[in-house]
């Protein structure tokens, strides 16, 4: 299997994922960049825009990518706002991946829709043996916009936690992990370098994680128990190369 392993006795196997944009290029590209890193045992697949370019290029690689199934694991990341016509993607994809990833609407106004959206389609497409708390894991992009729509959704629904929208908020990752651990079945775990995106004009997370961060500190023993999806959300490899050295020199 791969991912990082805890300790010669330990029985639990670290999950680490990236997503399919770590250098310049396709779904495919992409996957036989990876195919030699040991250390990647998942690769999430990114449609946060999802238009007729993205359609057309999945059909046209999804041969490619489906022989990758040995390899690697897949996850898939939805839309930036799902929509009724995005489930022709959920069925083209659900054969392939473990999970799929949800932003919560920007509007509160649509997350009664969201929410029966998402309830029709995790019973309809999640099957009894599939692993983790759920089929759409919701992700904390702002803390209102979680927490309203999980509001609106059965209090078993999974969640996707990430770490640098957090950081961000000034919220701490440890505190959110033990306050949702049994129903979090991805992380998507990433820091965030104010001075950095000042100089590069990029967002100021999904950067590489760093040693002199108190709060990675705290999260570590965290991440050494998780059995699910530890998907490291930046998107170079240079900068998941970093994270990842990181990682392997903690576990």
């Amino acid at each position: 299997m791969h991912g990082l392993r805890n300790s010669p006795d330990c029985e639990v196997t670290v999950v680490l994922s990236v997503p399919s944009w770590v250098i310049p290029g396709t779904y495919g590209e992409n996957l036989r960049f990876l195919a030699d890193k040991a250390a990647v045992g998942n690769v999430e697949l990114l449609f946060f825009i999802c238009d007729a370019g993205v359609r057309d290029l999945l059909e046209e690689e999804f041969s490619i990518i489906s022989g990758f199934k040995r390899r690697f694991s897949f996850t898939a990341h939805l839309p930036d706002e799902i929509l009724p016509e995005h489930e022709d993607l959920i069925i083209r994809l659900r054969p392939l991946v473990r999970h799929f990833i949800v932003h919560p609407p920007k509007d509160p106004r649509r997350n009664r829709k969201t929410a029966e959206l998402l309830v029709k389609w995790e019973e309809r497409y999640r099957a009894a043996e599939d692993p983790g708390p759920g089929l759409f894991l919701i992700e904390n992009t702002t803390l209102p916009r979680f927490e309203s729509l999980m509001a609106e959704l059965p209090e078993t629904a999974g969640i996707c936690m990430d770490t640098g929208h957090l950081l961000l908020e000034s919220a701490d990752p440890s505190a959110f992990f033990d306050a949702h651990r049994h129903r979090i079945g991805e992380i998507h775990l990433h820091g965030t370098d104010h001075a950095a995106a000042r100089l590069d004009g990029k967002l100021p997370d999904h950067r590489a994680l760093r040693r002199d961060t108190p709060w990675l500190e705290g999260f570590l023993p965290k991440i050494r128990d998780f059995s699910g999806i530890t998907n490291i959300e930046v998107f170079s490899w240079k900068e998941a190369e970093e994270s990842i050295a990181l990682l392997e020199g903690n576990f």
